[in-house]
Protein backbone atom coordinates (compact mmCIF):
# COMPACT_ATOMS: atom_id res chain seq x y z
CA UNK A 1 0.00 0.00 0.00
CA UNK A 2 2.76 2.64 0.92
CA UNK A 3 4.23 2.17 -3.22
CA UNK A 4 0.56 3.11 -4.42
CA UNK A 5 0.34 5.63 -1.36
CA UNK A 6 3.31 7.82 -1.93
CA UNK A 7 2.72 7.82 -6.13
CA UNK A 8 -0.31 9.43 -5.52
CA UNK A 9 1.06 11.73 -3.56
CA UNK A 10 3.75 12.53 -6.10
CA UNK A 11 1.65 12.28 -8.80
CA UNK A 12 -1.05 14.84 -7.68
CA UNK A 13 2.07 17.06 -5.91
CA UNK A 14 -0.10 17.06 -2.90
CA UNK A 15 2.88 18.00 -0.57
CA UNK A 16 5.59 19.87 -0.40
CA UNK A 17 8.97 19.34 1.97
CA UNK A 18 7.87 20.99 5.09
CA UNK A 19 4.05 21.05 4.89
CA UNK A 20 2.20 21.09 8.67
CA UNK A 21 -0.28 18.62 7.45
CA UNK A 22 -3.60 18.44 9.23
CA UNK A 23 -4.42 14.65 9.25
CA UNK A 24 -8.40 14.37 9.42
CA UNK A 25 -8.68 11.62 11.85
CA UNK A 26 -12.13 9.55 12.61
CA UNK A 27 -10.55 6.21 14.10
CA UNK A 28 -11.88 4.11 10.97
CA UNK A 29 -10.13 1.78 9.19
CA UNK A 30 -9.50 4.41 6.12
CA UNK A 31 -8.01 7.29 8.76
CA UNK A 32 -5.61 4.71 10.47
CA UNK A 33 -4.18 3.82 7.31
CA UNK A 34 -4.09 7.41 6.02
CA UNK A 35 -2.48 8.50 9.31
CA UNK A 36 0.49 5.86 9.23
CA UNK A 37 1.02 5.93 5.13
CA UNK A 38 1.90 9.57 6.01
CA UNK A 39 3.61 9.10 9.00
CA UNK A 40 6.31 6.88 6.90
CA UNK A 41 6.94 9.25 4.73
CA UNK A 42 7.53 11.96 7.09
CA UNK A 43 11.35 12.41 6.88
CA UNK A 44 10.94 11.83 3.51
CA UNK A 45 8.25 15.44 2.82
CA UNK A 46 10.28 16.80 6.27
CA UNK A 47 6.69 16.64 7.37
CA UNK A 48 4.90 17.88 10.81
CA UNK A 49 1.52 15.86 11.04
CA UNK A 50 -1.41 17.43 13.78
CA UNK A 51 -4.55 15.18 14.23
CA UNK A 52 -7.58 16.95 13.58
CA UNK A 53 -10.83 14.73 14.90
CA UNK A 54 -14.69 16.49 15.14
CA UNK A 55 -16.79 14.44 17.00
CA UNK A 56 -20.37 15.08 15.81
CA UNK A 57 -22.24 13.73 18.69
CA UNK A 58 -24.66 11.46 17.08
CA UNK A 59 -23.99 8.05 18.54
CA UNK A 60 -23.22 9.41 22.53
CA UNK A 61 -21.28 7.16 24.33
CA UNK A 62 -20.05 5.70 20.83
CA UNK A 63 -18.85 9.04 19.41
CA UNK A 64 -17.45 9.32 22.83
CA UNK A 65 -15.27 6.41 23.11
CA UNK A 66 -14.08 6.97 19.43
CA UNK A 67 -12.98 10.74 20.58
CA UNK A 68 -10.69 8.98 23.15
CA UNK A 69 -9.24 6.09 20.73
CA UNK A 70 -7.70 9.19 18.83
CA UNK A 71 -6.26 11.14 21.57
CA UNK A 72 -4.95 7.96 22.63
CA UNK A 73 -3.30 7.42 18.83
CA UNK A 74 -1.63 10.77 18.98
CA UNK A 75 -0.20 10.24 22.23
CA UNK A 76 0.68 6.63 21.49
CA UNK A 77 2.64 8.44 18.37
CA UNK A 78 3.20 11.52 19.81
CA UNK A 79 1.21 13.87 17.16
CA UNK A 80 -0.68 16.65 18.49
CA UNK A 81 -4.22 16.36 18.58
CA UNK A 82 -7.15 19.32 17.55
CA UNK A 83 -10.45 17.65 19.25
CA UNK A 84 -13.98 19.49 18.66
CA UNK A 85 -17.29 18.12 19.92
CA UNK A 86 -20.60 19.44 18.62
CA UNK A 87 -24.24 17.98 18.47
CA UNK A 88 -25.21 17.53 14.92
CA UNK A 89 -28.57 16.43 16.38
CA UNK A 90 -28.97 19.71 17.64
CA UNK A 91 -27.81 21.76 14.54
CA UNK A 92 -30.69 19.21 12.43
CA UNK A 93 -33.46 20.71 14.86
CA UNK A 94 -32.57 24.39 14.19
CA UNK A 95 -31.26 24.05 10.58
CA UNK A 96 -32.35 22.84 7.43
CA UNK A 97 -30.78 19.75 5.28
CA UNK A 98 -29.88 16.35 5.78
CA UNK A 99 -27.76 14.84 8.69
CA UNK A 100 -25.26 14.10 6.06
CA UNK A 101 -24.98 17.40 4.70
CA UNK A 102 -25.43 19.17 8.34
CA UNK A 103 -22.45 17.05 9.40
CA UNK A 104 -20.13 17.68 5.73
CA UNK A 105 -21.13 21.14 6.52
CA UNK A 106 -19.52 21.10 10.22
CA UNK A 107 -16.69 19.23 9.40
CA UNK A 108 -15.69 20.95 6.55
CA UNK A 109 -15.61 24.18 8.90
CA UNK A 110 -14.09 23.03 11.25
CA UNK A 111 -11.32 21.73 9.02
CA UNK A 112 -10.92 25.77 8.17
CA UNK A 113 -11.00 26.88 11.63
CA UNK A 114 -8.27 24.00 12.47
CA UNK A 115 -6.26 25.07 9.36
CA UNK A 116 -5.97 28.92 10.15
CA UNK A 117 -5.48 29.03 13.83
CA UNK A 118 -3.03 25.90 13.93
CA UNK A 119 -1.16 27.45 10.30
CA UNK A 120 -1.93 24.10 8.35
CA UNK A 121 -0.66 23.90 4.96
CA UNK A 122 -2.24 20.89 3.97
CA UNK A 123 -5.61 18.62 5.25
CA UNK A 124 -5.43 15.40 4.58
CA UNK A 125 -9.02 13.35 4.24
CA UNK A 126 -9.55 9.33 3.97
CA UNK A 127 -11.46 8.67 0.83
CA UNK A 128 -10.81 5.80 -0.65
CA UNK A 129 -11.34 4.15 -4.60
CA UNK A 130 -14.27 2.63 -3.08
CA UNK A 131 -15.87 5.98 -1.75
CA UNK A 132 -15.40 7.34 -5.19
CA UNK A 133 -16.98 4.87 -6.64
CA UNK A 134 -20.14 5.29 -4.54
CA UNK A 135 -19.75 9.02 -5.05
CA UNK A 136 -19.97 8.48 -9.23
CA UNK A 137 -22.75 5.91 -8.61
CA UNK A 138 -24.61 8.81 -6.18
CA UNK A 139 -24.18 11.20 -8.98
CA UNK A 140 -25.53 8.93 -11.38
CA UNK A 141 -28.70 8.28 -9.92
CA UNK A 142 -29.17 12.03 -9.19
CA UNK A 143 -28.79 12.55 -13.01
CA UNK A 144 -25.57 14.91 -12.67
CA UNK A 145 -23.38 15.76 -15.43
CA UNK A 146 -19.73 15.53 -15.97
CA UNK A 147 -19.58 18.25 -13.19
CA UNK A 148 -21.44 16.00 -10.87
CA UNK A 149 -19.83 12.22 -12.14
CA UNK A 150 -15.89 13.80 -11.94
CA UNK A 151 -16.45 12.94 -8.48
CA UNK A 152 -13.81 13.84 -5.49
CA UNK A 153 -10.58 15.86 -6.55
CA UNK A 154 -7.35 14.33 -5.42
CA UNK A 155 -6.26 17.62 -4.74
CA UNK A 156 -9.33 20.17 -3.84
CA UNK A 157 -8.65 24.25 -3.45
CA UNK A 158 -5.20 23.94 -2.70
CA UNK A 159 -5.24 22.38 0.84
CA UNK A 160 -7.79 19.25 0.87
CA UNK A 161 -5.72 16.51 -0.15
CA UNK A 162 -6.71 12.63 -0.37
CA UNK A 163 -3.32 10.27 -0.74
CA UNK A 164 -5.93 6.92 -0.60
CA UNK A 165 -8.11 8.28 -3.36
CA UNK A 166 -6.40 5.34 -5.96
CA UNK A 167 -6.29 2.97 -2.91
CA UNK A 168 -9.52 0.35 -2.79
CA UNK A 169 -10.73 -0.67 0.95
CA UNK A 170 -9.56 -4.08 0.57
CA UNK A 171 -5.88 -2.86 -0.04
CA UNK A 172 -6.46 -0.56 2.98
CA UNK A 173 -7.06 -3.36 5.19
CA UNK A 174 -4.64 -5.30 4.03
CA UNK A 175 -2.32 -3.34 5.10
CA UNK A 176 -3.95 -2.57 8.50
CA UNK A 177 -3.51 -5.90 9.39
CA UNK A 178 -0.09 -6.81 8.03
CA UNK A 179 0.87 -3.84 10.10
CA UNK A 180 -1.83 -4.84 13.51
CA UNK A 181 -3.04 -1.77 13.48
CA UNK A 182 -6.39 -1.05 15.48
CA UNK A 183 -9.16 1.18 14.50
CA UNK A 184 -12.91 1.28 15.26
CA UNK A 185 -16.15 0.68 13.83
CA UNK A 186 -18.76 3.30 12.94
CA UNK A 187 -22.48 1.83 13.72
CA UNK A 188 -23.37 3.99 11.21
CA UNK A 189 -21.97 2.71 8.32
CA UNK A 190 -23.85 -0.16 8.20
CA UNK A 191 -27.21 1.68 8.73
CA UNK A 192 -29.13 1.38 5.08
CA UNK A 193 -31.48 4.04 5.84
CA UNK A 194 -28.24 5.74 4.16
CA UNK A 195 -27.99 5.91 0.50
CA UNK A 196 -24.53 5.83 0.42
CA UNK A 197 -24.25 2.46 2.77
CA UNK A 198 -27.17 0.96 1.02
CA UNK A 199 -24.82 1.53 -2.39
CA UNK A 200 -21.79 0.31 -0.33
CA UNK A 201 -23.35 -3.03 1.14
CA UNK A 202 -25.81 -3.60 -1.50
CA UNK A 203 -25.73 -2.29 -4.95
CA UNK A 204 -21.56 -2.63 -5.20
CA UNK A 205 -21.25 -6.05 -4.38
CA UNK A 206 -24.70 -6.96 -6.49
CA UNK A 207 -22.52 -5.18 -9.34
CA UNK A 208 -19.38 -7.19 -8.71
CA UNK A 209 -20.90 -10.20 -8.77
CA UNK A 210 -22.83 -10.37 -11.65
CA UNK A 211 -22.26 -7.47 -13.91
CA UNK A 212 -18.61 -6.41 -13.06
CA UNK A 213 -16.15 -7.88 -10.71
CA UNK A 214 -13.78 -4.69 -11.53
CA UNK A 215 -17.18 -2.36 -11.32
CA UNK A 216 -14.75 -0.04 -8.65
CA UNK A 217 -12.00 0.20 -11.07
CA UNK A 218 -14.53 1.19 -13.83
CA UNK A 219 -16.02 3.77 -11.72
CA UNK A 220 -12.29 5.63 -10.91
CA UNK A 221 -11.66 5.44 -14.32
CA UNK A 222 -14.81 7.61 -15.46
CA UNK A 223 -14.55 9.76 -12.87
CA UNK A 224 -10.87 10.70 -13.78
CA UNK A 225 -11.75 11.00 -17.27
CA UNK A 226 -14.97 13.21 -16.35
CA UNK A 227 -12.58 14.75 -14.51
CA UNK A 228 -10.32 15.98 -17.09
CA UNK A 229 -12.88 16.71 -20.08
CA UNK A 230 -14.87 19.26 -16.85
CA UNK A 231 -11.60 20.77 -16.42
CA UNK A 232 -11.47 21.82 -19.92
CA UNK A 233 -15.10 22.50 -20.63
CA UNK A 234 -14.78 25.20 -17.49
CA UNK A 235 -11.70 26.53 -18.88
CA UNK A 236 -13.28 26.86 -22.07
CA UNK A 237 -16.00 28.63 -20.31
CA UNK A 238 -13.61 31.04 -18.47
CA UNK A 239 -12.32 32.13 -21.74
CA UNK A 240 -15.75 33.33 -22.45
CA UNK A 241 -16.59 35.07 -19.56
CA UNK A 242 -13.33 36.97 -19.61
CA UNK A 243 -13.99 37.86 -23.36
CA UNK A 244 -17.35 39.33 -22.46
CA UNK A 245 -16.14 41.00 -19.23
CA UNK A 246 -18.24 38.87 -17.17
CA UNK A 247 -18.18 38.71 -13.58
CA UNK A 248 -19.58 35.22 -12.59
CA UNK A 249 -19.65 36.45 -9.22
CA UNK A 250 -21.94 39.23 -9.42
CA UNK A 251 -25.68 39.61 -8.02
CA UNK A 252 -25.89 40.88 -11.45
CA UNK A 253 -24.98 39.40 -15.23
CA UNK A 254 -25.58 40.33 -18.82
CA UNK A 255 -25.18 38.20 -21.67
CA UNK A 256 -25.56 39.27 -25.44
CA UNK A 257 -28.08 36.70 -26.87
CA UNK A 258 -26.21 36.71 -30.10
CA UNK A 259 -23.05 35.54 -28.93
CA UNK A 260 -24.10 33.06 -26.54
CA UNK A 261 -26.38 31.53 -29.20
CA UNK A 262 -23.45 30.23 -31.59
CA UNK A 263 -21.59 28.77 -29.23
CA UNK A 264 -21.61 24.50 -28.58
CA UNK A 265 -25.05 23.37 -26.65
CA UNK A 266 -22.30 21.89 -24.18
CA UNK A 267 -20.86 25.42 -23.75
CA UNK A 268 -23.88 26.72 -23.36
CA UNK A 269 -25.17 24.79 -20.51
CA UNK A 270 -22.18 25.18 -18.57
CA UNK A 271 -22.37 28.74 -19.15
CA UNK A 272 -25.47 29.38 -17.79
CA UNK A 273 -25.32 26.61 -14.81
CA UNK A 274 -21.93 28.41 -13.84
CA UNK A 275 -24.17 31.68 -13.51
CA UNK A 276 -27.03 30.10 -11.62
CA UNK A 277 -24.87 28.29 -9.33
CA UNK A 278 -21.85 30.88 -8.18
CA UNK A 279 -22.39 34.41 -6.95
CA UNK A 280 -22.29 35.88 -3.59
CA UNK A 281 -24.89 32.87 -2.27
CA UNK A 282 -24.02 29.76 -3.72
CA UNK A 283 -27.06 28.54 -5.03
CA UNK A 284 -27.88 25.06 -3.79
CA UNK A 285 -31.00 24.22 -5.10
CA UNK A 286 -30.07 24.82 -8.73
CA UNK A 287 -29.99 21.89 -11.23
CA UNK A 288 -30.81 20.54 -14.21
CA UNK A 289 -34.59 21.58 -14.60
CA UNK A 290 -33.46 24.94 -14.29
CA UNK A 291 -30.54 25.48 -16.17
CA UNK A 292 -32.49 23.81 -19.14
CA UNK A 293 -35.78 26.52 -17.89
CA UNK A 294 -33.30 29.58 -18.84
CA UNK A 295 -31.52 27.27 -21.90
CA UNK A 296 -35.49 27.24 -23.09
CA UNK A 297 -35.88 30.99 -22.62
CA UNK A 298 -32.81 32.60 -24.18
CA UNK A 299 -33.84 30.10 -27.88
CA UNK A 300 -37.24 30.96 -27.19
CA UNK A 301 -39.80 33.00 -29.50
CA UNK A 302 -40.48 35.10 -27.19
CA UNK A 303 -38.05 38.60 -27.14
CA UNK A 304 -39.35 39.66 -23.98
CA UNK A 305 -39.68 36.65 -21.26
CA UNK A 306 -39.05 36.18 -17.52
CA UNK A 307 -38.18 33.13 -15.29
CA UNK A 308 -38.17 33.20 -11.38
CA UNK A 309 -35.75 30.47 -10.19
CA UNK A 310 -34.67 28.73 -6.43
CA UNK A 311 -32.42 30.84 -4.01
CA UNK A 312 -34.02 34.70 -5.17
CA UNK A 313 -32.75 34.27 -8.44
CA UNK A 314 -34.61 35.60 -11.66
CA UNK A 315 -34.09 35.86 -15.38
CA UNK A 316 -35.05 38.12 -17.82
CA UNK A 317 -34.70 38.22 -21.57
CA UNK A 318 -35.13 41.25 -22.95
CA UNK A 319 -34.13 41.14 -26.65
CA UNK A 320 -30.74 40.58 -27.96
CA UNK A 321 -29.73 39.75 -24.11
CA UNK A 322 -30.12 37.83 -21.50
CA UNK A 323 -29.56 38.84 -17.50
CA UNK A 324 -29.19 36.73 -14.23
CA UNK A 325 -29.97 38.33 -11.28
CA UNK A 326 -29.42 37.27 -7.50
CA UNK A 327 -32.11 39.12 -4.68
CA UNK A 328 -32.74 43.12 -4.25
CA UNK A 329 -31.62 44.08 -7.87
CA UNK A 330 -30.80 47.59 -10.03
CA UNK A 331 -32.71 47.06 -12.94
CA UNK A 332 -30.59 49.37 -15.91
CA UNK A 333 -31.17 50.26 -18.95
CA UNK A 334 -28.82 51.64 -21.94
CA UNK A 335 -30.15 52.94 -24.75
CA UNK A 336 -27.99 55.44 -27.40
CA UNK A 337 -29.38 58.47 -28.55
CA UNK A 338 -29.81 59.38 -32.22
CA UNK A 339 -27.73 61.94 -32.17
CA UNK A 340 -25.39 60.91 -29.99
CA UNK A 341 -22.54 58.22 -28.55
CA UNK A 342 -23.04 59.07 -25.26
CA UNK A 343 -25.86 56.81 -22.67
CA UNK A 344 -28.52 57.30 -20.54
CA UNK A 345 -29.51 54.66 -18.37
CA UNK A 346 -32.50 54.24 -15.97
CA UNK A 347 -32.11 52.82 -12.93
CA UNK A 348 -34.55 51.34 -9.99
CA UNK A 349 -34.27 49.19 -7.30
CA UNK A 350 -37.77 46.99 -8.11
CA UNK A 351 -39.66 45.41 -10.88
CA UNK A 352 -41.95 47.86 -11.42
CA UNK A 353 -42.62 51.82 -10.49
CA UNK A 354 -46.36 52.94 -10.22
CA UNK A 355 -47.03 55.86 -12.25
CA UNK A 356 -45.53 59.86 -11.32
CA UNK A 357 -45.90 63.01 -11.89
CA UNK A 358 -44.08 65.92 -11.12
CA UNK A 359 -44.49 69.74 -11.82
CA UNK A 360 -41.94 71.60 -13.99
CA UNK A 361 -40.30 75.32 -13.21
CA UNK A 362 -38.26 77.07 -14.91
CA UNK A 363 -35.62 77.25 -13.92
CA UNK A 364 -35.54 74.91 -11.47
CA UNK A 365 -35.14 71.10 -10.39
CA UNK A 366 -37.41 68.22 -10.54
CA UNK A 367 -36.15 65.20 -8.35
CA UNK A 368 -37.81 61.94 -9.44
CA UNK A 369 -37.48 59.76 -6.08
CA UNK A 370 -39.42 56.72 -7.75
CA UNK A 371 -36.12 56.08 -10.22
CA UNK A 372 -33.37 58.13 -8.06
CA UNK A 373 -32.79 60.23 -11.02
CA UNK A 374 -33.86 64.13 -11.55
CA UNK A 375 -34.10 66.70 -14.60
CA UNK A 376 -32.76 70.15 -14.19
CA UNK A 377 -34.30 73.02 -16.08
CA UNK A 378 -32.83 76.71 -17.32
CA UNK A 379 -33.25 79.30 -19.99
CA UNK A 380 -30.39 79.47 -22.15
CA UNK A 381 -29.51 81.45 -25.56
CA UNK A 382 -29.87 80.12 -28.52
CA UNK A 383 -26.25 80.47 -29.65
CA UNK A 384 -25.97 78.46 -26.39
CA UNK A 385 -27.43 75.14 -27.45
CA UNK A 386 -24.58 72.02 -28.02
CA UNK A 387 -26.58 69.27 -29.29
CA UNK A 388 -23.55 66.58 -28.35
CA UNK A 389 -25.45 64.67 -25.30
CA UNK A 390 -28.56 62.81 -25.13
CA UNK A 391 -28.87 63.95 -21.88
CA UNK A 392 -29.34 67.10 -22.46
CA UNK A 393 -32.57 68.52 -24.40
CA UNK A 394 -32.85 72.18 -26.17
CA UNK A 395 -36.47 73.15 -26.45
CA UNK A 396 -37.78 76.44 -28.17
CA UNK A 397 -40.23 77.95 -25.74
CA UNK A 398 -42.48 79.23 -28.72
CA UNK A 399 -43.85 75.28 -28.92
CA UNK A 400 -44.83 74.03 -25.83
CA UNK A 401 -48.16 74.12 -24.70
CA UNK A 402 -47.98 74.61 -20.67
CA UNK A 403 -48.04 73.31 -18.23
CA UNK A 404 -44.80 71.16 -18.45
CA UNK A 405 -44.72 67.93 -16.23
CA UNK A 406 -42.34 65.18 -15.96
CA UNK A 407 -44.17 61.76 -15.55
CA UNK A 408 -43.68 58.25 -16.32
CA UNK A 409 -45.21 56.24 -19.79
CA UNK A 410 -49.09 55.75 -20.29
CA UNK A 411 -50.19 53.42 -22.62
CA UNK A 412 -51.54 55.66 -25.65
CA UNK A 413 -48.96 58.53 -25.25
CA UNK A 414 -47.21 59.91 -28.37
CA UNK A 415 -45.11 61.84 -30.22
CA UNK A 416 -43.93 63.45 -33.30
CA UNK A 417 -40.29 62.67 -33.60
CA UNK A 418 -38.03 65.14 -34.89
CA UNK A 419 -37.75 65.39 -38.79
CA UNK A 420 -41.09 63.12 -38.88
CA UNK A 421 -44.59 64.72 -39.81
CA UNK A 422 -46.44 61.97 -38.48
CA UNK A 423 -46.84 60.70 -34.41
CA UNK A 424 -45.47 57.62 -33.19
CA UNK A 425 -46.88 56.05 -30.23
CA UNK A 426 -44.11 55.65 -27.76
CA UNK A 427 -44.51 51.70 -27.22
CA UNK A 428 -43.39 51.51 -31.13
CA UNK A 429 -40.28 53.60 -30.30
CA UNK A 430 -39.56 51.56 -27.08
CA UNK A 431 -39.91 48.24 -29.48
CA UNK A 432 -38.05 49.83 -32.08
CA UNK A 433 -35.00 51.01 -29.50
CA UNK A 434 -35.53 47.48 -27.73
CA UNK A 435 -36.11 48.90 -24.26
CA UNK A 436 -37.45 46.16 -21.96
CA UNK A 437 -41.31 46.33 -21.23
CA UNK A 438 -39.60 46.47 -17.33
CA UNK A 439 -38.08 49.56 -18.15
CA UNK A 440 -40.13 51.67 -19.94
CA UNK A 441 -42.36 52.71 -16.96
CA UNK A 442 -38.88 53.96 -15.37
CA UNK A 443 -38.11 56.40 -17.86
CA UNK A 444 -39.01 59.86 -16.89
CA UNK A 445 -40.79 61.68 -20.05
CA UNK A 446 -41.12 65.67 -20.44
CA UNK A 447 -44.68 66.50 -21.14
CA UNK A 448 -47.16 69.39 -22.01
CA UNK A 449 -50.39 70.04 -21.98
CA UNK A 450 -50.46 68.67 -25.94
CA UNK A 451 -48.22 65.78 -25.59
CA UNK A 452 -45.04 64.18 -24.78
CA UNK A 453 -42.14 66.53 -26.08
CA UNK A 454 -38.90 64.59 -25.26
CA UNK A 455 -37.89 60.89 -24.40
CA UNK A 456 -34.31 61.26 -22.81
CA UNK A 457 -31.77 59.36 -25.16
CA UNK A 458 -34.57 58.68 -27.82
CA UNK A 459 -36.83 61.24 -29.39
CA UNK A 460 -37.53 65.15 -29.10
CA UNK A 461 -40.45 66.56 -30.58
CA UNK A 462 -40.84 67.85 -33.86
CA UNK A 463 -42.80 70.72 -32.70
CA UNK A 464 -40.18 71.79 -29.85
CA UNK A 465 -37.02 72.29 -31.74
CA UNK A 466 -34.75 74.79 -31.85
CA UNK A 467 -34.86 77.15 -35.45
CA UNK A 468 -33.36 79.86 -36.76
CA UNK A 469 -35.75 82.52 -35.63
CA UNK A 470 -35.95 80.94 -32.32
CA UNK A 471 -35.84 83.37 -29.08
CA UNK A 472 -35.86 81.60 -25.37
CA UNK A 473 -34.76 78.02 -25.36
CA UNK A 474 -35.29 75.93 -22.30
CA UNK A 475 -31.77 73.58 -21.54
CA UNK A 476 -33.33 70.36 -19.89
CA UNK A 477 -30.83 67.97 -18.45
CA UNK A 478 -30.93 64.57 -16.70
CA UNK A 479 -29.26 64.07 -13.71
Amino acid sequence: MIKKFRATIAKYSMVSRGDRVGVAVSGGPDSIALLHGLLSLVDEYSMRLVIIHLNHGLRSHESDSEEAFVHDQGRALDIPVIRKKISVPDLCRKDKGSVEDICRRERYRFFEEAADFHKLDKIALGHTKNDQAETVIMKILRGSGSGGLKGMFPVRDGIYIRPLIELSRKAIESFLESKGLMYVTDSSNRDILYLRNRIRHHLIPDLENNYNPKIVDSLSHLSGILRRENDFIEKAADKYFTRWKCNVESNEVEIDIRKFQILHSALQFRIVKRLLKNGAQPAKEIGYVHVQAVIDLIFGSKPNARIDLPDGITVYREYDRFTIYRGQHNFISEKTSPDCRKKICYRNDKQGVNDYIYEVSVPGLVHISETGRGMKFDYVAADQVDYNSGTIAYIDLRGVTPPLVVRNFRAGDTIQPLGMTGTKKLKSIFIDAKVPKRDRGLIPLLVDASSVIWIPGLRLHDRVKVADTTGTVIRVEMI
